[in-house]
């Protein structure tokens, strides 16, 4: 019976030791947080004063997507598939493309 019992309390306590010591790792997380904070900003000043400015002007090709005519046929290949996979039969002839932009949200934002 003594036996038994000194193996319950050493059992008990070997796992309450484990636990504190887990609880001290995750209570040191908040340090290495900043740590890597300080450390990131620190590379940031470093790149920042190795950085060489070009005073030469770069050329910057201008895109015309207004008159991306495959663009177009993609997405509105895309919205037929759409369509006829919910079972709503599409016209081929009466599906138009009349504008595209983006939309800044992300999915969560538009659920």
């Amino acid at each position: 019976m003594g036996t038994a019992l000194l193996n319950t309390v050493m059992g008990i306590s070997i796992v309450f030791i484990v636990l504190l010591l887990i609880s001290g790792i995750i209570g040191l997380f908040k340090y290495i947080n900043k740590a890597e904070m300080a450390s990131k900003q620190k590379n940031k000043t470093n790149a920042l004063q190795n950085e060489t400015v070009s005073l030469q002007p770069t050329a910057v090709e201008n895109v015309d997507l207004t008159d991306d005519l495959e663009l177009v046929a993609v997405i509105t290949a895309a919205i037929h598939a759409y369509e006829a996979s919910k079972g709503n039969p599409v016209p081929t002839n009466g599906l138009y493309v009349r504008s595209i932009r983006k939309v800044n949200k992300s999915r969560w934002q538009n659920a």
